[in-house]
């Protein structure tokens, strides 16, 4: 019966790794729970599920039942510890440091770094925090823009930044 648990957890976290691989994360984006318990995410447990089944699977044959338990649940915590600590909060962390809202870069100035035709698209380079951003751009008067020339960002529709020379 023991066994049967261990397999399930072990098919579940393994399932579970190789849907998300496949289709995305489950959950469109809700990873994990926004009350304070954020080590509740579906990586996690899904970690936990698969370290859990596996290890109970290779303990339970070779000690008894009790401790195949203790074992497996405590080689589980462990990992999703580490898990979470070492990989999950770094990647937040970084993750939080390098977005920037797209209002906040109405009024920046960038590089022309590929030549803006005459009503067509060309591309800009702009630095915020640190970080290098580029996307395409559209003169917005319609007049073209000359490749190395300063502009401003007037502001952004669908991802293109429609933009004014320097300084007009």
């Amino acid at each position: 019966m023991l066994n049967i648990v261990f397999f399930v957890c072990f098919g579940v976290g393994v399932g579970f790794v190789v849907l998300s691989f496949l289709i995305g994360e489950l959950g469109g984006g809700a990873d994990g729970l926004e009350s304070g318990a954020s080590f509740l995410k579906p990586s996690v447990i899904s970690s936990f599920l698969t370290v859990f089944g596996g290890v109970g699977l290779i303990a339970q044959s070779r000690t008894i039942a009790v401790v195949a338990v203790g074992v497996a649940a405590l080689a589980a915590f462990a990992v999703s510890f580490l898990f979470y600590r070492f990989i999950i909060v770094p990647l937040q962390r970084a993750q939080n440091t390098s977005t920037v809202e797209k209002q906040s870069l109405i009024g920046r100035d960038a590089t022309v770094i590929e030549f803006i035709p005459q009503g067509r698209f060309g591309k800009i380079s702009l630095s915020v925090n640190g970080n290098k951003l580029s996307g395409p751009a559209k003169s917005e008067d319609g007049n073209e823009i000359a490749r190395g020339q300063t502009v401003e960002v007037v502001y952004i529709d669908k991802n293109t930044y429609h933009v004014r020379r320097k300084g007009f």
